[in-house]
């Protein structure tokens, strides 16, 4: 259950870092957001691209280092709550998203929820 999760998780991370980083543009058609200076596309690429991949990263190394699994697992929790209560919020303030953002808050919902799942069955 740790493995999955933690790879699930730098999974959900990874593509969009990728997309962020090398085509940020493609990432936003959906929202329908438009880059059109050197700091905007810099920005997105920094810290969508960057930052996602950075914390694909941390997720992932839990599963390949014993000694970074229990932090992983604490930064799954964390970062995907922390992203399903900043959209929970917005469905309730400006509506309900596009069905790719609700299938993404079901997925960050699940990760955050095996991950708390294997926090609590290590320490019995």
């Amino acid at each position: 259950m740790k493995k999955f999760t933690q790879f699930g998780a730098a999974l959900m991370m990874l593509i969009p870092g990728i997309l962020y980083l090398f085509a940020p543009q493609i990432m936003l058609n959906t929202p329908q957001i438009h880059l059109n200076t050197v700091n905007e596309f810099h920005s997105y690429r920094a810290a969508y691209g960057g930052g996602f991949l950075g914390i694909a990263a941390l997720f992932a190394m839990g599963a390949f280092d014993r000694s970074m699994e229990k932090g992983s697992l604490w930064a799954i929790v964390l970062i995907f709550l922390g992203f399903a209560v900043g959209r929970i919020y917005s469905i309730v303030v400006d509506g309900v998203p596009t069905p790719l953002f609700l299938g993404v808050l079901v997925a960050e919902t699940f990760l955050a929820s095996c991950a708390m799942y294997s926090l609590k069955k290590n320490r019995k």
